[in-house]
Formats: C-alpha cells, sequence, structure tokens
C-alpha cells in the first residue's frame, strides 16, 4: 500500500492517504476530500533563482513582477516567493477597492454585493492561503505583515484626500472604514472557507485595534448578517433607542411609533414607500451605529433631535409633520452610516 502525503486545503493539516482512496475525510476539519484536491508540495533540492529577480522587481516597483509572478504560479502554484509577493502587491485591494460596500449594505442589496465581492477577493487570499500551506509559521507573518500594510494604506489613503480637511471629516471617514471592515471584510475573509481564513480575520481584528485603540471593532460573520436581515434579528432605530434607555418593547414610545407607522403611513402610497424603505435600510443603520464606541451617545442624539419632536407630533396630532421629520431622520442616518 502506497501513501500519498499533502496537505488539507481546507486546514492546512498533514495528510497520509493511501493512492486507491478515491474521497477521504480530512482527520483535522472533518472535510471530504479527493485525491485531487490533496494539497502536494513539491520538494524543491536548491532555490529557484527567479525568486530574486521577482523580489528585486518588486523592490523597485516595476510592472514586470507581475509577468513574473504568473509565470512563477503557473509552474508551480505553491511558489513561495511568487505567492508572497502577489499577495504583497494586492492585499490591500480587498478594503481599498471597495468603498463603495456600504451603499449595498441593506436588506435587498447586502447579498448579491457580498457574493461578488467575496468572489473578486479570492485570488489574493488565495496566494496568501498558499504561501501558508509551504512556510513553516503557516503563514501567520506574511499575514501579521498584510494586516499592518492595510491599516497603513487606510491611513494614507485618509492622509492623502484633499477633501478631508478637520479632524472631524478624517475621523467619520475612518469610522466607514472601520465599518467596512466589520461587516464586509471580516466576514468575506471568514467565508472563503481557507485554511488562513480564522486566523487571518483574528489578525485583521488585532491590527486594528492596534492602529487604532480608541475604536472598537467586532469580528462579524456573513450568517448572521444574513440571517439577521431574513428572519428580522438585526433593529429598527426607534427599538434600538429605546431599548438603549432600557425601555421594554411595549413602552408608550414605540407602541406610539408602530401605531403611527402602521395606521397614518399605510395609508398612502407615499408612506407605503417610506415604510418599505424604512425596513430596507433601518437594520443596515442600527448595525453601524452599534459599531461605535460611543453608541449611547448616538442613540441619544437621535432621540434629542429626531425621536421625541416625532412622539410630540404624534401626541399633537400633527401626522404629516412627524412623517416628514421622521423621514428627514431616516435621510440624514443613510448619508452618515451607509454612503
Amino acid at each position: 500500500m502506497v501513501n500519498r502525503n499533502g496537505k488539507c486545503p481546507k486546514c492546512g493539516g498533514e495528510l497520509s492517504i493511501p493512492e486507491e482512496l478515491a474521497k477521504f475525510s480530512c482527520m483535522y476539519c472533518g472535510a471530504v476530500l479527493t485525491q485531487e484536491e490533496l494539497v502536494v508540495i513539491r520538494e524543491k533540492k536548491e532555490k529557484d533563482p527567479l525568486e530574486d529577480v521577482l523580489q528585486n522587481l518588486y523592490e523597485n516597483g516595476d510592472e514586470k513582477a507581475e509577468d513574473l509572478i504568473d509565470e512563477m504560479l503557473e509552474l508551480d502554484p505553491y511558489s513561495p516567493k511568487a505567492n508572497e509577493i502577489y499577495a504583497r502587491l494586492h492585499f490591500h485591494e480587498i478594503l481599498l477597492d471597495h468603498t463603495d460596500a456600504m451603499e449595498h449594505f441593506s436588506r435587498s442589496g447586502y447579498v448579491t454585493y457580498f457574493e461578488n465581492y467575496k468572489r473578486q477577493c479570492y485570488p489574493v487570499l488565495e496566494t496568501v492561503d498558499r504561501y501558508g500551506m509551504v512556510a513553516e509559521d503557516r503563514g501567520d507573518t506574511l499575514m501579521r505583515e498584510l494586516a499592518v500594510s492595510l491599516m497603513k494604506a487606510i491611513d494614507d489613503t485618509l492622509a492623502a484626500d484633499p477633501s478631508l480637511r478637520t479632524k472631524n471629516a478624517r475621523s467619520l471617514k475612518l469610522d466607514q472604514y472601520k465599518t467596512i471592515l466589520a461587516i464586509y471584510t471580516i466576514p468575506m475573509v471568514q467565508d472563503q472557507k481557507l485554511s488562513i481564513g480564522g486566523r487571518l480575520a483574528d489578525i485583521l481584528v488585532e491590527e486594528w485595534i492596534s492602529a487604532h485603540p480608541k475604536s472598537r471593532i467586532v469580528k462579524g460573520n456573513y450568517e448572521d448578517m444574513v440571517s439577521g436581515f431574513k428572519k428580522g434579528k438585526l433593529c429598527f432605530i426607534t427599538t434600538a433607542v429605546c431599548s438603549s434607555f432600557g425601555k421594554p418593547d411595549d413602552c408608550h414610545e414605540l407602541v406610539s411609533f408602530r401605531h403611527f407607522r402602521d395606521g397614518y403611513m399605510t395609508k398612502t402610497r407615499e408612506g407605503q414607500a417610506l415604510v418599505e424603505e424604512y425596513y430596507n435600510i433601518a437594520p443596515s443603520i442600527v448595525t453601524c451605529i452599534d459599531l461605535e464606541e460611543d453608541r449611547a451617545a448616538v442613540y441619544e442624539d437621535i432621540w434629542r433631535r429626531w425621536l421625541s419632536p416625532c412622539l410630540s407630533d404624534i401626541e399633537a396630532g400633527r401626522e404629516a409633520q412627524c412623517q416628514k421629520r421622521y423621514q428627514e431622520m431616516v435621510e440624514s442616518l443613510r448619508k452618515r452610516y451607509l454612503s
């Protein structure tokens, strides 16, 4: 009986499989694999001279590096240097090439955008994963360096943007990058089902906190986001505000707003359209607010500026004024968090 040695493409575990087994399960993660899927790393007796050439091209910013990477990967998909340099050249793109992501963070748009985003990011993450398969530390050092470079790229982008003239403007833009990282990038990294997914997600969180220690970030996942949209688990603005004040779900304020929504606003096509739009984007806005370090202050401001006056309008019979005010609130929060 002859065994074939290789690694599991899902978790990177070392395997030794009898060649006559067409299918088998990874003893580490349980993944069902075929012989063709087993990652077999070719042993090299001497260093590939093209590695030094590629390193020099990369350090000099020469565009020929891309062509040489393609050539080296065609000869050996697990070439350490080719995979490493490709990752260094393109890793920042997983966030900085997708700064429009929050415009699609809604019940109707998230899934489609996420799947396209995941597909576009796969090539660079695959090179990180391949590098991890052959590196002694399973790619930990490279992943750390890539995460650090991404944080620096974000800061450099903010510093180079002439429209961000004030500290507050830069802070708001930084919050948008953090939200994309938490809601799209980190879930995408984990959802690729590559062996480095969980570890890379952890490193991204760690390096964000290291670069911005006062800015809280969560390690979200795609399944929770989708489940929240489908089952209504993600909270609505009024519910989130009242909850932050410790009010129950059947408090006077929420009952009044729900009665207004289901009564006055559903009587006209305009009102029905506003309600549908609210259902589509409100959970997304709340999710973004909950990533804020001072979310309690944000909810307090929403109550003071919009919801308290809206409640007064309802109680005074000024339904049209309440609808207008509520529409202004949603539009303002949309611009702040989803654009």
